[in-house]
């Protein structure tokens, strides 16, 4: 228990969401009615029930609170200092309900010998304090190796697409050598810096540098299709400033391209429609399909790889839908614009 942590890793974090207080109100709730219906307890068995169910549900609300108010503090030390400070949390307060209980219900409960009463409240929030920490590491830990295979899928998956990203651009360079030597090297110095973004791989990057990295890609691109390749931009006039897996965006319009535009000889227009409502920001990629298309390989992968990708980085709270009608083929991809802890 007293491996260390990595910052900002808090061991009883979980008990600060809906579900932690709820947890923690349904096992004090236990406890109470435990201990009203035991075989030894004095008669009035209800009136019992509703001053231990109060003293047990204040005594864990005002813990919570005190260790939510240093969570940012405790967040910096290790998973004994973390341990030790929900015991004494949990220890201070049941001293102070139980004097505050001596004072306010002596008249309602018969407590003959006061230390005997306190030092039965402290014996058992002690008891519940080690199953908590017990189940709380054993969350912590599974928790921690949760996070590390869905951060080596989440790699696994960037890899993936990167090696096809590069190829073509590699090939766009090459076959510019051949006509336009000083085209070739501006495209190279693009293709240096959409590289180095790439490097970024399993990581996050901002709205914004996903979209700068996605016009340098149609950049580079528009060397090898030159007029065939039109793209019409669409985006509010401020962008949110969130955090979106790197490589998001780029392969939807690498996929518009290989689908929508060189299939044709005249080429076609790809059209990029963002909005932005209070809860996520939304992005509509269309191109145009031929009406008999051949069977392709190689970037069909992409848009599932996005999904697998956002699905890790989201939790499931992003959505990537696909439709084709009327020769057009539609990508729209939600974005939340307030996520949880990532990966």
């Amino acid at each position: 228990m007293s491996k260390s942590m990595q910052p900002n890793a808090l061991l009883f974090g979980p008990l600060f969401t809906e579900r932690g207080v709820l947890a923690t109100l349904v096992v004090g709730q236990v406890i109470a009615t435990i201990l009203a219906f035991a075989p030894t307890a004095s008669h009035g068995t209800w009136v019992r029930l509703g001053i231990i169910s109060l003293f047990i549900q204040l005594t864990f609300l005002l813990s919570l609170s005190a260790l939510y108010l240093t969570r940012n503090l405790l967040s910096r030390h290790s998973q004994l200092v973390q341990s030790i400070s929900l015991f004494l949390s949990l220890i201070m307060t049941t001293i102070l309900m139980s004097i505050l209980a001596i004072t306010m219900i002596d008249g309602i409960v018969d407590i003959a010998k006061p230390w005997i009463f306190v030092s039965h409240n402290l014996l058992i929030v002690f008891l519940v304090a080690c199953l908590f920490v017990q189940f709380l590491t054993i969350y912590f830990e599974k928790h921690k190796q949760t996070q590390s295979l869905a951060r080596a899928e989440l790699d696994a998956l960037q890899a993936r697409i990167r090696p096809h990203f590069l190829y073509n651009s590699l090939n766009t360079a090459a076959e510019l050598t051949q006509c336009d030597p000083d085209a070739a090297e501006n495209a190279i110095l693009a293709l240096a810096a959409l590289s180095q973004a790439a490097l970024k791989a399993g990581k996050g990057v901002t709205l914004q540098d996903e979209i700068a990295l996605t016009k340098q890609y149609i950049s580079l691109e528009s060397w090898r299709f030159g007029e065939r390749l039109k793209v019409n931009w669409e985006l509010p006039g401020s962008l949110p400033d969130i955090s979106i897996p790197c490589l998001t965006l780029q392969p939807i319009i690498e996929n518009a391209i290989c689908y929508g535009v060189e299939p044709f000889s005249k080429g076609s227009q790809i059209n990029v429609l963002s909005n932005v409502s209070k809860q996520s920001i939304t992005f509509i990629v269309e191109n145009q399909i031929p009406t008999t298309e051949h069977e392709r390989t190689g970037n069909g992968m992409a848009l599932d790889n996005i999904r697998q990708r956002l699905n890790l980085y989201y939790k499931g709270r992003a959505t990537l839908n696909i439709s084709a009608r009327n020769s057009t083929f539609r990508v729209k991809l939600v974005l939340p614009l307030f996520s949880e802890r990532k990966v």
